[in-house]
């Protein structure tokens, strides 16, 4: 372990380290070498909303989309934002969705192209939200917090944040929305040109993803323990244990969120979160090789 910067070069890599980059490369050449995994894309420049004449919407960049074919020409789409932990707050403690109790509801984007009965002809596409159930740990609120309060000297010992669970949260939906539209438009190009007679795939599956070398822990407690009055909870009360990967409800902002196709559901709260919020796995840096190898 290096005492730390000293020369002009030393910080010149010192900063790049704490922008991220090295990391991200790293990250990158994990994905590309696992098996049956094909990195489509580094920088994957995106837009969501789409244009509508003169007005723009959100441009960014996606680390990492990566793909996965599976038999019977269904495929895996995953885009992943690569978040190097703020040296400031290097655990991120993720708070369990209320009411979750066994296997929990995993919402996903998914394309779907189908021939006609004849099996002549264009093919069809629909493009819906697939829900299914997930071993992980769900959360619905996430803070982030120092790596260590006792050594900390002056200044405030209790400050935590949410900016980077934010940042990378907003950067990986903005690419899912973007990427399952983008999809959609080139889908519907090839299928009126009449010069492909089959679909590229039966069915795909968009799955967002961040990475990061925070330490990932889940908080249990019961709400029976929190004082009314001063709004806090007994230290002994709260519980943190360390997880490698969880599934992270985040609230998008409305210019992401869709429409539902059935408005009633919305209406009287039983679906409202299927469109109010975007399931997206949350898995530290070291277990990024195991998850994609087990991927299902």
């Amino acid at each position: 372990m290096s005492n730390g910067p000293i020369s002009q070069e030393d910080w010149t890599v010192h900063a790049l380290n704490i922008h991220g980059i090295f990391f991200e490369r790293r990250c990158a050449d994990i994905v590309s070498s696992i098996p049956d995994w094909n990195l489509v894309s580094t920088n994957y420049p995106v837009e969501y909303p789409p244009p509508n004449g003169p007005w723009r919407g959100k441009e960014s960049s996606l680390d990492i989309r990566a793909r996965k074919l599976l038999s019977n020409n269904h495929v895996f789409d995953i885009q992943i934002e690569c978040k190097k932990a703020n040296p400031e707050f290097v655990n991120w403690i993720f708070f369990p969705k209320r009411g979750i109790t066994a296997a929990a509801p995993f919402r996903t984007m998914v394309s779907s192209n189908e021939l006609p009965e004849s099996g002549t002809g264009p093919w069809s596409t629909k493009v819906f939200m697939q829900g299914g159930n997930t071993e992980m740990a769900i959360a619905s609120d996430s803070r982030e917090v120092r790596g260590d309060y006792l050594s900390q000297k002056g200044g405030n010992k209790t400050k935590t944040s949410n900016a980077s669970i934010q940042e990378a949260s907003y950067q990986v939906a903005i690419a899912n929305r973007a990427i399952v539209h983008e999809d959609g438009e080139l889908l519907s190009r090839a299928r009126n040109s009449g010069q492909h007679a089959t679909p590229p795939w039966i069915r795909k599956t968009y799955i967002p993803i961040i990475v990061t070398t925070a330490r990932l822990f889940q908080v249990s407690f019961s709400t029976n323990d929190v004082n009314v009055i001063s709004g806090e909870i007994p230290l002994s009360a709260a519980t943190l244990t360390p997880v490698t990967n969880l599934l992270y409800e985040y609230p998008l902002p409305k210019h992401l969120q869709h429409s539902p196709a059935d408005p009633l559901p919305a209406l009287t709260g039983v679906e409202i979160e299927s469109f109010t919020r975007m399931d997206i796995i949350v898995v530290h840096s070291q277990s990024l090789a195991a998850m994609l190898h087990n991927f299902k």
